[in-house]
């Protein structure tokens, strides 16, 4: 089944992980071209060279732009590129973040609760906000789906919440609540500006094995054996997964779907278990 993807994606966080597997399953899709956001230049340029070695587009171009989304100028940035390169941008792919550190809530530090918000909750209200101000603009991108009934659209975004909105994170208070933020922010900008043909929806990923998972400082074998038990699949998901997840969100075969949080944890929210 074709998705019509054959506008422009921007991918924040493509240097690895999440970001990279979504980068990836938009070059596969078709898209003409996509740029690619994250702190670091080196494994942006190759996320671009394993985007180029799978893209069915024949026109396709990778664009690397480094970003700190906890910088609203870093942000507006990156919206300026994007466009001085493109013209546009259809699908938006918000995948950056950050965990923190765990510790019980009464013991948080108030610069840890802020730096997690400052990413979390501020860096994505920037990068929403900017990336509406540049679809507002833009035209509407026709498909071959588009009709009176099915109208094209200006584009979509799709913002990285977690399963820990719907299951609090024992011990991760300063990430939970800016999950749940994430997901009262993506229902306020879809009601604002769906009539204008944006699209705005939020993925909960559960416990997905990716390089930041797996390196970080409180991790222990004992916690990744909770999470295989308390799994109804018994094992972690993949940030393929996901990636795939976000791009089918993207198209405008979904485009009926504004303002939702979908699920994809592999059944852990079933059991009503948050994990240590």
């Amino acid at each position: 089944m074709q998705l019509y993807l054959n506008g422009i994606a921007l991918v924040v966080g493509a240097g690895q992980g999440i970001g990279k597997a979504t980068a990836l399953a938009y070059a596969e899709a078709g898209v003409r071209g996509i740029v690619l956001a994250g702190r670091t230049l080196e494994p942006l340029l190759k996320a671009g060279e394993d985007c180029k070695a799978i893209a069915t587009h024949k026109d396709f171009e990778a664009y690397a732009v480094p970003t700190d989304i906890a910088n609203e100028d870093s942000v507006k940035n990156l919206l300026a590129k994007a466009v001085e390169k493109f013209g546009r941008v259809d699908y938006c792919a918000n995948v950056g973040g950050t965990m923190g550190m765990k510790a019980k809530f009464s013991t948080i530090a108030t610069e840890d609760w802020l730096s997690v918000q400052q990413t979390n909750i501020n860096g994505i209200f920037w990068l929403v906000r900017e990336q509406i101000r540049v679809m507002e603009k833009q035209e509407r991108l026709e498909t071959p789906i588009s009709s009176e009934r099915r109208p094209a659209e200006r584009g979509s975004i799709v913002v990285l919440s977690a399963a820990a909105a719907i299951i609090a994170l024992q011990n991760g208070g300063a990430y939970t609540h800016t999950k749940y933020a994430t997901n009262g922010l993506t229902k306020a900008a879809a009601q604002d500006h769906a009539a204008n043909g944006i699209r705005i929806n939020a993925i909960l990923p559960g416990y997905i094995l990716t390089e930041g998972l797996a390196a970080h400082p409180q991790k222990t074998a004992e916690t990744a054996k909770h999470i295989i038990e308390a799994s109804p699949l018994h094992r972690f998901g993949c940030a393929e997964e996901v990636g795939d997840m976000i791009v089918m969100m993207s198209s405008p075969r979904n485009g009926y779907m504004i303002g939702s949080s979908v699920l994809v944890d592999g059944g852990q929210n079933l059991s009503g278990e948050a994990v240590h």
